[in-house]
């Protein structure tokens, strides 16, 4: 008796938990922490003209992100906005990256970094 007392409790625990995690992912970014977020060339190669254009690209990013949240579309059309912004934002950085295969480290760090900034941007709700 205690142990499925014990297995629910901790089933309903990770239940709850989940939920927690979820919401919490669901969170306001504002103008400075996107960019501070899109500008984070941490692991990557940049010499400072690169670097220049690289924060250029992302402010235009980070521009046309907080426009596309005043539209308020439905979460499946807004998803597809970010996609199309950020793919665009992938043809430009490849643009600034060139064709150099000793950058093929910086292009790897690019991409996981955007993978994972495209889901929190979708999760996110965007301000000023």
């Amino acid at each position: 008796m205690k142990t499925s007392k014990f297995i629910l409790v901790s089933i309903l625990s990770i239940f709850l938990y989940s939920l927690g995690t979820v919401e919490a992912q669901a969170q306001i970014i504002n103008k400075k922490s996107l960019l501070k977020d899109l500008n984070d060339t941490e692991g990557m190669v940049l010499d400072d003209k690169q670097k220049k254009e690289y924060k250029s690209i992302n402010n235009s990013t980070a521009n046309s992100l907080l426009d596309l949240e005043k539209k308020n579309l439905p979460k499946a059309d807004r998803d597809k906005e970010v996609d199309r912004i950020f793919d665009k934002r992938d043809k430009d950085v490849e643009g600034l990256f060139g064709i150099d295969s000793k950058i093929e480290d910086t292009r790897k760090t690019y991409r996981k970094k955007t993978r994972g900034l495209r889901l929190k941007i979708k999760a996110a709700k965007l301000v000023l």
